[in-house]
């Protein structure tokens, strides 16, 4: 099992050292970027901050312009900031406000994923790749141009409150959300623990809007759980935060302290994703050879590939990978490693989708960091799961209400969402998940489809344990 370096980054964080250099060029006559520095410079009030931000453009727009996966239109991206800069009054803006909405304009119509970071949210997200922070405890996303609520973690403020997956967030406290980005908005909800905030929520089937009143706290998220289900391990993979690998291999020592497991489940239900060093190491526990993942950018530095080391965890017990729409980017490479390799089982729903990379790219003390997709993901097989995502060996079917993690909403529905690859392979079967016997009545029904298959040992024989209005093999 190979040991890399964890560090509190993205998805790419080694990245970081090939891109890690200034690219910022004296602007000459002709260069695009001209008019965009002028604007900034009418607009907002003149000082110190205001030369160092408009420097900072031209950084920011180079690095784009030599990292970014895909050719970039760069007159494009001036224009897009320009349309938030031309409407202010002559030195009037703060010139850090103006550079950031300006920049993230630009940036966002790249693809969602694509940001300019503060120095606050550059922090805050280091501390969230740590697994701890002072917030409310949610993952959110953005729809309609406000803030979705994909689930509340239990334990924390939101769950307490009894928000929903679904909520929209229409107000913090008397800040409208529509118009911020999604950095913005979850830095809003992040802050010191015991400090006060109030959401206006907009509820699907409620017609009025109403209003949770919240108390920040520590959010620390348990990134791995385990559980000995007979004779099988289980593993919960919540998310890839720093020393996930190390947490992994402790689960599976103490866990086999008195006896092997029979079999594994590497549970990533609702898992969205995290560091690339854990996500392979992770992958990498469970093989003995073969590629794990490859990263394919425009340039050289931007393409590199990961081999299995020949030691591995639990060599010949039988593994199943559990899946649904909300497993996405990390999560998703270390499933596609494990199906491609032929071994592990993939069980569930497609996944969400999320096959690019993001690398954080320092921009100097306190001048923030730009968060910037770099590169696509393959698995072993060549084929990305951008857009398209994981398919399952065994789709379990579910009820509409139980099967939409996300809203229902996947990668291919943002806008600006990079182009992917084809279809995944149809699964081999289809089976009605609440068919699946269930060993104790608090076991859910996917984990429960699971235990069953390794009880049989195959797909035919799991197949053969249901009727046949209960399920169904692929022709």
């Amino acid at each position: 099992m190979r040991h890399l370096l964890a560090r509190p980054l993205t998805i790419a964080a080694w990245l970081l050292t090939a891109c890690g250099a200034s690219l910022a060029a004296s602007p000459t006559a002709q260069d695009p970027i001209t008019p965009l520095t002028a604007a900034y410079a009418r607009a907002v009030k003149p000082g110190e901050q205001a030369e160092l931000y408009r420097e900072l453009f031209g950084t920011v727009l180079r690095r784009v312009q030599r990292a970014y996966p895909r050719e970039v239109d760069v007159p494009s991206l001036v224009a897009a900031a320009l349309k938030t800069i031309e409407p202010l009054r002559p030195e009037s803006g703060e010139p850090a406000a103006v550079f950031k909405r300006a920049i993230n304009a630009a940036l966002a119509s790249l693809d969602p994923h694509s940001a300019y970071l503060d120095a606050r949210e550059q922090r805050e997200q280091r501390s969230a790749m740590s697994g701890s922070f002072g917030g409310l405890g949610m993952e959110v996303d953005m729809a309609e141009g406000l803030v979705r609520v994909v689930a509340p973690i239990e334990d924390t403020p939101a769950a307490r409150a009894g928000l929903r997956s679904g909520d929209l967030i229409v107000r913090f406290n008397d800040q409208p959300v529509l118009g911020m980005t999604l950095a913005d908005a979850i830095s809003r909800m992040r802050g010191q623990p015991g400090t006060p905030i109030a959401l206006v929520i907009r509820r699907p089937g409620r017609e009025e809007e109403f209003t949770v009143s919240l108390v920040r706290e520590t959010i620390r998220t348990q990134a791995l759980r385990w559980s000995m289900e007979e004779d099988v391990l289980v593993l919960r993979l919540a998310r890839f935060t720093r020393s996930v690998g190390a947490m992994i291999e402790k689960a599976i020592s103490d866990s086999t302290a008195t006896r092997m497991p029979r079999a594994v489940i590497l549970d990533m239900r609702g898992n969205p994703g995290g560091l690339l060093n854990q996500a392979v190491i992770t992958a990498d526990a469970f093989l003995s050879q073969g590629e794990i993942v490859s990263l394919r950018g425009r340039t050289a530095g931007n393409r590199r590939s990961w081999q299995a080391d020949p030691a591995e965890q639990l060599a010949g017990v039988p593994m199943v990978v559990l899946l649904d729409g909300g497993s996405a980017s990390a999560a998703e490479l270390v499933a596609a490693a494990l199906q491609d390799n032929g071994r592990a089982i993939v069980m569930g729903q497609r996944s969400y989708g999320k096959g690019s990379v993001q690398s954080i790219l320092s921009l100097g003390a306190q001048k923030g960091a730009l968060r910037l997709t770099t590169a696509l993901y393959h698995a072993p097989s060549g084929r990305t799961v951008q857009r398209t995502g994981v398919g399952p060996d065994i789709e379990l079917m579910a009820a509409p209400a139980a099967s939409a993690p996300r809203g229902g909403r996947r990668e291919a529905d943002r806008a600006r969402a990079l182009p992917g690859a084809d279809e995944p392979a149809p699964p081999k079967a289809r089976v009605e998940q609440t068919r699946c016997p269930r060993p104790q009545k608090n076991t859910d029904q996917a984990l429960a489809c699971a235990l069953a298959f390794l009880k049989a040992g195959a797909i035919e024989t799991f197949l053969a344990a249901l009727s046949p209005a209960e399920s169904s093999a692929r022709p």
